[in-house]
């Protein structure tokens, strides 16, 4: 493998250095020193001496390194194989916990090809809620090691979950045979075990494992976590001052069981983040889909914020969330590119646009969600949401350097009227030419250099036949479970809600 270009001294000359509180439009030139991790200084001109490399960035764009704030890197060889498949019976397909143990050879394949692609695209961080299977220290080595290999900064998550069944459970007829309703229901697991094993990488590795990682805490969802859990997962998040994400009303199915399991309209997911101690500004709720309009009250109320991932939540049928009512309730929103096996790609070029675009199905008026608001979840946003608030996410003096240069001459760009609405609506990552992350160029000339991508291409030819292999005969172990999943997605839609998150759907 090629090793990374090593920290030094940077001088990015000439380029048009995106600002968020500056011309969106049309950025100022300006010099971007960097000095070891740092952005030493922004500046109209700066003179360096020879010990300093100068990179030419006339006719360029600098922009701000993207934040991923929500990725899973454990079904990354899935990519491409699923769709048609709503929430529950995509979960059957992609679960890690139905393929088995991985080899450390394909966990570190995975993990490298989800930080390659991450970074091509302009992507410096991400937030990796990893399911891991089995929960081993040695695989927990093996991402954080190939994360440092790619040169990527990583907010690292062990997914954890002590309550197996799936979220449809409740709907599924008492009458089905015990084999299929225990097939649903799977096997518990105990919050004590949960929680050792992810306070126990956090004190084998500490708080930052490498200058690029940190730590964030993952219960897979409140509806799939005993109190027990989630209380400990508080705990955890106060003593080392984590950020804490959860998946919280992503489905129309979890929203119909909450208000059936409680005749109170009051009763909700978050009520039981709230009682767990969970409902503060470390808080990342990640889809949050069908949230009422009391729930984003008691959102902003709290000071958590939602994490918005639109391409996976249209693939699983899932809805369209409220980002208009969220942003004039005040809550932060980050973006989130999601599964490879429900959103297929690590872009937030695409997320952004669909961030912008989908108020338009609910409200035809003009609106703040735009061009500018939209980099800014995507940068600032998401730094807040995964614990780098002014670390990253802005060309800044003294903060980090993790930024992208953009060519100007790509087609997207050409002619150059807007920065803010053509790298959102224009552009897809084919402008991408140069990344730094932490002061180390990672990507050069639109290639990385801190991975052999044709050699990353010959291994996942070589082990993905056995992985599709794998998944087909999953498919068909569970064939006699979609019919009762999607009868019982029937069911659930009868339970009243007195709103909607589908758009011109003929009620019942």
């Amino acid at each position: 493998m090629p090793v990374a270009t090593k920290n030094t001294r940077y001088l990015i000359r000439g380029g048009q250095v995106y600002d968020h509180d500056g011309d969106v439009h049309q950025p100022a030139r300006a010099d971007v020193l960097i000095n070891g991790e740092t952005i030493e200084r922004v500046a109209s001109s700066i003179s360096v001496d020879s010990s300093v490399e100068v990179v030419d960035a006339s006719g360029k764009l600098l922009v701000p390194g993207m934040v991923n704030a929500h990725y899973h890197s454990h079904d990354v060889l899935a990519k491409g194989m699923f769709e048609e498949m709503p929430f529950d019976i995509w979960t059957l397909h992609s679960n890690p916990g139905n393929y088995g143990p991985r080899s450390h050879k394909e966990v570190r394949l995975r993990t490298l090809i989800g930080a390659a692609e991450s970074l091509r695209n302009g992507i410096t961080t991400i937030q990796d809620f990893l399911t891991l299977v089995p929960q081993d220290e040695a695989f927990v080595d093996t991402v954080l090691s190939a994360y440092e290999e790619a040169g990527i900064r990583v907010v690292f998550g062990l997914a954890a979950r002590d309550l197996a069944a799936l979220d449809i459970a409740p709907f599924i007829p008492k009458d089905l045979p015990e084999s299929i309703r225990t097939r649903i229901g799977g096997q518990d697991r105990t919050a004590r075990g949960e929680l050792d094993f992810v306070s126990g990488q956090i004190k084998r590795l500490g708080k930052n494992p490498t200058p690029r990682q940190t730590w964030a805490l993952a219960p897979s969802a409140p509806q799939r976590c005993s109190p027990e859990l989630l209380e400990g997962i508080a705990a955890l998040s106060r003593e080392h001052d984590l950020p804490v994400f959860t998946h919280v009303y992503e489905t129309r199915i979890q929203a119909s069981a909450a208000r059936q399991a409680s005749s109170d309209p009051a009763a909700s997911l978050l009520n039981i983040l709230a009682r767990a101690g969970l409902m503060n500004d470390k808080l990342g709720i990640v889809h949050g889909v069908w949230l009422t309009a009391q729930d984003i009250s008691q959102i902003a109320e709290a000071g958590a914020r939602v994490v918005h991932n639109p391409v996976s939540n249209l693939k699983l049928k899932s809805g369209v969330a409220p980002i208009l009512d969220l942003y004039r309730a005040g809550v932060d929103v980050a973006l989130g590119c999601d599964n490879y096996s429900c959103a297929e790609t690590q872009n937030i070029f695409l997320a952004m646009r669909m961030l912008c675009l989908l108020p338009a199905v609910t409200h035809p008026e003009p609106g703040p969600i735009n061009a500018a608001y939209a980099l800014k979840s995507a940068t600032l946003s998401g730094a807040r949401a995964v614990g780098l608030d002014g670390k990253v996410g802005a060309i800044k003096d003294g903060m980090a350097a993790d930024l992208m240069i953009l060519d100007l001459n790509e087609p997207s760009f050409v002619p150059f009227n807007s920065a803010a609405r053509q790298i959102v609506f224009a552009e897809c990552g084919r402008a991408v030419e140069t990344v730094f992350v932490a002061g180390r160029a990672v990507v050069r000339n639109g290639k990385l250099v801190t991975i052999d991508e044709a050699a990353l291409a010959a291994e996942a030819a070589e082990i993905s036949p056995a992985f599709r292999r794998e998944a087909e005969a999953l498919a068909s172990r569970n064939s006699d479970l979609i019919a009762p999943i999607l009868d019982a997605n029937r069911v659930a839609w009868d339970v009243q809600l007195d709103f909607d998150r589908y758009i011109g759907r003929r009620k019942n």
